[in-house]
């Protein structure tokens, strides 16, 4: 995405004074003490805030470097516990070093705008500047540094969740760019999330309407594209727009969702099919989905501090307790179901005739197997969350309130969660789904094509222009919507 005239979220000085971080950390060397670092991290550029920036994103790069360190494949214990002592010290120091850096930046007053420009500054990892690195960027990790839970990098990101970013740097424009600057601001994080979010659940209505009433398959083979109607394309659609945006395991059965379709046509996945039983699957995991403090997610409408440490503390006890309870009883689960089976073998159950005042043909018994298993499935969710809290109570902290509230581990990838999806939309005009379709076509692909052929054609303002009439005015009134929930 391209950085906005006034955004500090990409923003990079063609001239930076500041060496590749892969230049810093070869002239480091690995060391981690304070007099190297200061060698490395000089003083004298005359911009604080981005000092600090180049600092901590040194620190933070050399930290997650080192947790990347495998250790030796042999056999030797001795070289092996050998190596892990000096890392666990190693990332002790960095800690030390990053939490002294920011906290040596905030000895002084700080506007917002300082404080958001030293979390997302952006350096070039290597000498070519083909990607770029923020200190929010080493924070989301599965890993993160401590400075993750210090208390103004959250408000900050906080602040930018719901706000435009750098406010103040906006109010320093022209009037004829402040007007359009003013527009982009409605579109906050916190509303193209919400425009997300609204995508996803058109998805999934899309496909629970499907599932519950899937074309009928005919005795005769039908000709051309007779079973493609208005459902099937958007679910098509919504499902190739959402695979656009940044790929995670999360994007898979929106994939599977897609191919099964796509390799299904001219026809579509009829119920009794492989296809209609994998989409079966798609259905039970999306109706699960937003209950993960994964983006988009209703969880992310409301008070974060709330509901991310809440969904994250269950999500800990289900891996963790759950889990490894139900794997242990698998075995004898899987033989008690196989013997029921066939004790009732010579029993007939004749459904009743199913009388209907709709149009729609009788929801397919596969479908009705998947939501009766879905209902028991809710039901046992609901007796394990019951139950990780009778195993876990007594250990949650009744004087700490809001990310702590249910372990300082369970706060921290609750923030790490959050982080992940500041990041994911606070880049300048982005475009959620369904609208990344019309950005890939009129866009990317035409940029790439011409510059394989060589050319540079000034694309960003063709973006900007397409985004101010596709996902604004969508994000005006999501914008004007989101008042009415509490922040």
């Amino acid at each position: 995405m391209p950085a906005s005239e006034t955004s500090p979220l990409l923003s990079r000085e063609p001239r930076s004074p500041f060496p590749s971080i892969d230049n810093a950390l070869l002239r480091l060397g690995g060391r981690v003490d304070r007099v190297s670092i200061e060698d490395i991290c000089l003083r004298d550029v005359g911009d604080i805030c981005k000092e600090t920036a180049f600092r901590l994103v040194v620190l933070l790069e050399l930290r997650a470097r080192k947790l990347r360190q495998r250790p030796p494949s042999d056999r030797d214990v001795w070289s092996h516990s050998a190596q892990l002592a000096p890392n666990e010290v190693e990332k002790s120091l960095l800690d030390e070093q990053v939490i002294k850096t920011w906290e040596l930046f905030l000895d002084e007053y700080r506007t917002t705008a300082e404080i958001e420009q030293v979390l997302w500054a952006s350096f070039a990892v290597d000498d070519t500047a083909a990607r770029l690195v923020r200190v929010v960027d080493l924070l989301n990790d599965d890993h993160p540094s401590p400075l993750i839970c210090h208390q103004v990098v959250i408000l900050s990101l906080a602040d930018l969740w719901h706000h435009a970013p750098s406010r103040a740097l906006s109010a320093r424009t022209n009037s004829t760019s402040g007007v359009g600057l003013r527009y982009d601001a409605i579109c906050t994080p916190r509303v193209l999330h919400a425009v997300d979010l609204a995508a996803h659940l058109t998805y999934f209505s899309l496909l629970v309407s499907y599932v519950l009433h899937p074309p009928s398959q005919p005795t005769i083979s039908g000709k051309g594209l007779d079973f493609i109607g208005p459902r099937e394309i958007l679910l098509m659609v919504f499902s190739a727009s959402i695979l656009i945006r940044p790929r995670t395991l999360f994007n898979i059965p929106f994939a599977v969702t897609l191919l099964l379709f796509l390799f299904s046509l001219p026809a579509v996945p009829f119920a009794g099919s492989l296809s209609f039983y994998v989409l079966l699957f798609c259905f039970a995991f999306h109706a699960f989905e937003f209950h993960y403090p994964h983006a988009p997610s209703p969880l992310f409408l409301f008070k974060v501090q709330h509901t991310l440490p809440f969904a994250g503390f269950l999500a800990h006890g289900f891996s963790h307790i759950v889990f490894p309870i139900v794997l242990f009883f698998i075995p004898i689960g899987f033989l008690a179901t196989f013997w029921l089976s066939m004790a009732l073998a010579d029993t007939f159950f004749a459904p009743p005739s199913l009388i209907t005042l709709t149009s729609f043909a009788p929801t397919p018994i596969e479908t009705r197997t998947t939501v009766l298993m879905m209902f028991f499935g809710v039901c046992f969710a609901v007796f394990c969350s019951l139950f990780i809290f009778v195993v876990q109570g007594n250990g949650l902290y009744a004087n700490v309130s809001g990310w702590d509230v249910y372990s300082p581990r369970v706060g921290r990838d609750a923030r790490v969660a959050f982080v992940r999806t500041v990041v994911a939309y606070s880049s300048p005009y982005t475009f959620p789904a369904p609208f990344s379709i019309l950005q890939a076509v009129l866009i990317g692909v035409p940029s790439f094509a011409l510059g394989s052929l060589g050319f540079r054609p000034p694309f960003a303002q063709a973006e900007k222009l397409l985004w101010r009439m596709t996902v604004g005015p969508v994000g005006l009134v999501f914008g004007l919507a989101m008042f009415l929930l509490p922040n």
